[in-house]
This record gives structure tokens, sequence and C-alpha cells, in this order.
């Protein structure tokens, strides 16, 4: 652009097409170009007809290459399967995402940070007249917290001002009275450090106090310069070390998730089940040691029987074999688990294609008569 396309107020002056069709042949002229390559295509490509279409362009930040279906795998879920969902790839590790409705599409938006196996995802508004170089991801949002403010700033009246000194354009700033912070809807810029703390200097506490800042759900970011999309095993510009071998930045940037925070309870013990693992571990310990190793769940009490208290034990009682008319023509023999019949006295094995006689009903009515009645 040059100067005469600038006012005195340095805003860019209004032109006809005539005037900018001039100047740009002017500009074009003085690169040596054809009069081929300065002929246009003039071309209509307005489709009033078409359905509106709700898109957001994303960029995946990681070194390596995510193929379109593992991007679509994570985020349709995460996004809840919105009905006439879409994806399409545009680079790599960037995609188009064609929603079928305005809620949905800003529902996603507003829902950042979004996450690809712990990476963050970038949005941006997206237009398909737009071309490649024109899509910028260098803006995330995410939620911030401004920790142990004095009782007093927690009124509404500060709460702008304070979440002002994170991010200048925030409006969405509300306190949190149950844990005690303040949370801010803050726009971070990608290509400069996380902002770690701020200063109040406050009148009546008549001295400067430093406030730490967390991030919920913040992606991987760097802890030696602070930035996302890299670790800082990879960094560019590596900071140096404290004296207790720290970097600059560390995992107090991360606020704790308030989900993981009442499942282990509101007095801040261990749960249940991090108590189970504790004690089988010890029991592990303990057997390892050559102790004796009893179960973490179980009481040696219920082990114990009371004293004098007889054992009764119960055998099982076999029924006695009354003697029929089948049962003198056979010999039960029991040896190594095998029956023997003797068959008339010739010690021979039975046929096993031979079946066993059965007795009928008039031959146990026989049987039942010529028995004895016992008597009591």
């Amino acid at each position: 652009m040059t100067s005469s396309d600038r006012g005195k107020d340095g805003e860019r002056e209004a032109l006809s097409p005539r005037t900018a069709r001039v100047r740009w042949e002017e500009d074009l002229g003085k690169l040596d170009i054809s009069e081929e390559e300065a002929t246009p295509l003039v071309i209509d490509d307005r489709d009033k007809e078409a359905a509106q279409k709700w898109m957001l362009a994303g960029k995946v930040l990681h070194r390596h290459v995510f193929h379109i279906q593992t991007i679509t795998s994570a985020l349709r879920p995460a996004w809840g399967n919105p009905r006439g969902l879409v994806f399409r790839s545009v680079g790599e590790n960037m995609f188009v995402a064609e929603f079928a409705t305005q809620r949905d599409r800003d529902r996603v938006r507003d829902g950042s940070p979004w996450l690809v196996s712990k990476n963050v995802v970038i949005l941006s508004e997206f237009e398909d007249c737009m071309q490649p170089s024109e899509l910028k991801f260098d803006r995330l949002q995410m939620w911030a917290r401004v920790l142990n403010l004095p009782f007093n700033l927690g009124d509404k009246k500060w709460w702008l001002p304070i979440a002002h000194q994170i991010d200048k354009l925030t409006k969405e700033v509300y306190f949190d009275h149950v844990g005690g912070y303040l949370r801010v809807r803050v726009t971070v810029d990608v290509a400069k450090p996380l902002r770690r703390c701020i200063l109040i200097d406050s009148a009546r506490r008549q001295k400067v106090d430093m406030y730490d800042v967390q991030y919920e759900q913040i992606p991987h970011f760097c802890f030696s310069c602070g930035r996302l999309g890299h670790s800082d095993l990879l960094c560019p510009t590596p900071g140096t070390r404290d004296a207790n071998g720290l970097l600059p930045f560390g995992k107090g940037l991360r606020a704790m998730d308030e989900r993981k925070k009442y499942s282990e309870g509101s007095t801040g013990e261990p749960s249940f089940t991090q108590k189970n693992k504790a004690d089988i571990q010890s029991s592990s310990n303990a057997k390892e040691a050559g102790l004796e190793a009893t179960s973490p769940l179980k009481s040696n009490s219920m082990n114990k029987r009371k004293a004098g208290t007889q054992v009764k034990v119960y055998r099982k009682v076999l029924p006695l074999l009354m003697d029929s008319p089948a049962a003198n023509n056979e010999e039960i023999l029991h040896k190594d688990g095998a029956a023997q019949v003797d068959g008339g006295g010739d010690g021979g094995e039975r046929d096993p294609k031979k079946k066993k006689p059965t007795t009928t009903s008039s031959d146990n009515m026989a049987a039942a008569a010529g028995q004895p009645c016992l008597g009591s």
C-alpha cells in the first residue's frame, strides 16, 4: 500500500472501482507483467440458492501429522456427535468442520479448548471463499483463575478490572465463592508465554501483592518458554533452571479438575479406592518380606471359632442293598471303579452289546411280597 492510499488520519481512502483498477494496473506495470497475465477472469461465484453453511476451521498444534480420521474420531464424540457434522482435511493437521445448525457451531466454538491426544486444537472462523493463507490459528480461548484474592476484592465492581490484567477484551467473568477464585474467559496468544501471575497494588493492604493464575483444561505446554504446542525437550528457546533445578514454568499453571477434587472428598483425604490400593500394596510388601500377609478386606477374627464349640462332621450314608431276585443273579464287585458281572459262572466279561435285564413291576411286587414285615 502506497502513502497516497492513506489519508491524513492514517485510514485507507475509499477508492472507486475505476481508480482502483488503474492503480492496480500501474503496480502491475512496475513488475513487467504481460497483457495475458494482467487479464483477470471475471466470475460471479455467488450462489443465492445455496443453503447457509456453518463452518469452523481447526488446527492441531503438534509436530507430527495426524490423519483426518484420527482427528474425526477424537472430536466427534467430544462435540456430542451433532447431526450433520462433516470433517474434511485442508492441510497438515488442518481441517474444516461443517455443522448443520448455527447452535452446534457456536457451542463448539465457545467450548474450547478441545484436545486430540492431549494436543490443543485451535479453532477459527471460516468461509469457503477464504484462501488457505488467510487462515489464522493464533488465538485460543480458555478459562483462567485468579487465586487467593482478598475477600473485599470478591465484590462485583472489581471483577472486570482484575480480569483485564490478563485479557483487555474479556467480558465473561464471575467469582466462584465456593472455590475462592475469580474465573475469567480469556483469549491466549499461542505465540506468547502463558501469564503466570498478576500484580495488584492495594491501598488497604498498603503493598503490592502477586496473585497466581491457573488455566482450566490446559493442553500440553512448554515448561521452558511457557508456549503451547511443544515440550521443553524440543523448545527452540530453552530457559534456565533455578537453584532447585526447576524451569520457569511448571504444573502450577494447571488448574485442578473439580471432578477429581470432589471424588477425593471435601476434607482432602484420599478416596476409598486409593486407601484400598494402599492396603493391597502393603500386604504385598509384607508377603515379600516373609511376614504373614492377610487380606485387607477380611479380619482374622472371622476365622476364629468360639471356645468349646464342637465341629460337626456329616458323612454321606449309602443305601442298603436289599435282596431281590434280580440281585441274586448278579454279583456287584467294586474294583478299580469298574463293575464285573458273573454270567452263569463262566467268568467272562459282560458283552457290551447285551442290555442289562430290567425287572418288571410284577417282579418287584413279588419280591416285596416275599420279604418279611419288620415290626417296630
